[in-house]
């Protein structure tokens, strides 16, 4: 058994053996703690030369994440970054179309007004007016129902509005990370990412009109273990 403390609560663990070397979650308050790789000594073998024992410890110990400046791998559980859900550069031609059949209602009710023309068939520019304003409306709330939140130890989609669910991959148990991206997408950088576990059939976590995903999944890399 392998004796660690929790990073978070202090609590005293006993882990086996054979997750020395992954992360384990706490049973006490669910904080993920890296477990140590036990060193299995053998004093019939030639002990190894000292500087490049050294050598080798210090390539073992690098962390990637705080190279790159970014929190330690290390420790206790702490937020990198949460991004949400783009709402104009993801939908740009839809975007564009949406103003311009709202924007000829609203100067249609505009033109009725000053030349109080009052046809039925010029009643058609209000529910154009109200489409764009639905429409943003709609957009803009969806940028809300959806969000990516990467810590140094996990990956967690946040999905829902009003009532509120939860999806999390543990960094040492991701798979595959994807990122899909249409040529526009490409163009104003925002895409679809997908992570799937070892524990899991498919794609776990799934969310699309991220900003700069290819960015998200360099920095999802760096707390895995490659």
């Amino acid at each position: 058994m392998i004796a660690i403390t929790c990073d978070n609560c202090d609590k005293a663990l006993q882990v086996d053996d054979q997750l020395a070397g992954t992360k384990y979650a706490c049973p006490h308050c669910s904080d993920i703690n890296r477990i140590p790789k036990r060193v299995i000594t053998d004093q019939s073998v030639e002990e190894p030369d000292e500087d490049a024992v050294e050598e080798s410890s210090k390539e073992e110990h690098i962390d990637k994440a705080a190279a790159a400046g970014y929190p330690a791998d290390s420790g206790a559980e702490v937020r990198v970054m949460r991004v949400r859900r783009c709402w104009f550069r993801s939908r740009v031609i839809r975007f564009v179309l949406v103003s311009a059949i709202g924007l000829a209602g609203v100067i249609g009710l505009i033109w009725m007004a000053i030349g109080d023309h009052t046809s039925w068939y010029y009643a058609g520019f209000v529910p154009m007016a109200l489409f764009m304003v639905g429409m943003i409306g709609w957009w803009w709330v969806t940028r809300f129902t959806a969000s990516l939140e990467i810590t140094t130890k996990r990956t967690i989609m946040h999905h829902g509005l009003f009532s509120r669910s939860t999806s999390e991959v543990v960094h040492d148990n991701i798979r595959n990370v994807t990122v899909d991206q249409s040529f526009l997408q490409r163009m104003y950088r925002v895409g679809k990412l997908g992570i799937a576990s070892s524990g899991q059939d498919g794609i776990e976590i799934q969310v699309n009109h991220l900003p700069n995903p290819d960015r998200l999944s360099e920095i999802i890399d760096l707390y895995r273990p490659l």
